[in-house]
């Protein structure tokens, strides 16, 4: 019996797993300065956070699609034509966006914080 085929897959499993592309959840918010913020009423800096959190929800809709997408692509490469699976990019402008507005996100809620604007 032969154990190729077993083989072959755990190689897809392991190489599968080497993507340059990152999950919503793996991304660290990216510092923003804070002292634009801190010079906004309550009002604007709690309007301001529900802006970006609907943006930083699509953002984050985004990055996880192009994870997958990049994940699929990769397996199919890998499988296909080997090394054109070196030139695949992953999601990183994605990514970046993510990771910005989530430190925006965090100087607002710091800011709204700091004001003592109550509960945010």
């Amino acid at each position: 019996m032969s154990n190729k085929p077993f083989l072959f897959f755990i190689l897809i499993l392991v190489i599968s797993g080497c993507s340059t592309a990152k999950k919503s959840h793996e991304v660290q918010a990216v510092r923003a300065p804070m002292a634009g913020y801190l010079k906004m009423t309550c009002q604007e800096l709690i309007t301001e956070q529900r802006i970006l959190l609907s943006e930083v929800e699509a953002s984050g809709i985004a990055v996880d699609k192009a994870e997958a997408s990049d994940k699929t692509t990769e397996l199919v490469t890998w499988i296909l034509f080997a090394p054109a699976a070196f030139w695949l990019e992953g999601n990183e402008a994605e990514v970046a966006k993510f990771a910005a507005q989530k430190g925006q996100l965090d100087a607002i809620n710091e800011s709204l914080r700091i004001n003592k604007c109550g509960s945010n």
